[in-house]
């Protein structure tokens, strides 16, 4: 068997045309985390607007660290693929499609700041527009 001449590759630029600045209101981006409510079977999602902050509560079934890294924090993973296309609990259809509406959110913040718990056991990180836009730049070596 021969050796492959071709190899896709896919630069971390894509990033800011599918999410990073994809987004250019405040509405359309909070539609998207109450969509990912929805996903999570939340019954109750609080939206609390400050000049300088906006913070999204939900009670919706929680994140373990490996549902915070292989899915959450994977773009483009699609769920309906992977599984059920209803939500566990109410059995709603899900609205999550192509993985990258939690990268909406820096449409409208530079620091986004996620906490969970499921089973009783918090998880959170911190992620930061800069610090992605940085390590974007350092792959391509194009400037912003």
């Amino acid at each position: 068997m021969s050796e492959a001449k071709y190899e896709m590759s896919i630069n971390l630029n894509v990033l800011n045309h599918l999410g990073l600045k994809l987004y250019s209101n405040v509405p359309a981006v909070l539609s998207e985390v109450v969509a990912n409510s929805w996903d999570a079977d939340a019954e109750n999602v609080d939206i609390e607007i400050k000049s300088d902050q906006i913070t999204i509560t939900d009670n919706g079934h929680g994140m373990t660290e490996a549902d915070i890294n292989k899915k959450y924090l994977m773009v483009g993973y699609e769920r309906r693929k992977r599984e059920p296309k209803q939500t566990h609990r109410y059995k709603r259809p899900v609205m999550g499609r192509k993985g990258i509406g939690k990268l909406s959110l820096f449409s409208i913040a530079a620091i986004v700041e996620v906490q969970t718990v499921k089973d009783e056991r918090k998880n959170g990180f911190v992620m930061s527009a800069q610090k992605i836009e940085a390590q974007i730049r350092k792959q391509d070596g194009s400037t912003y």
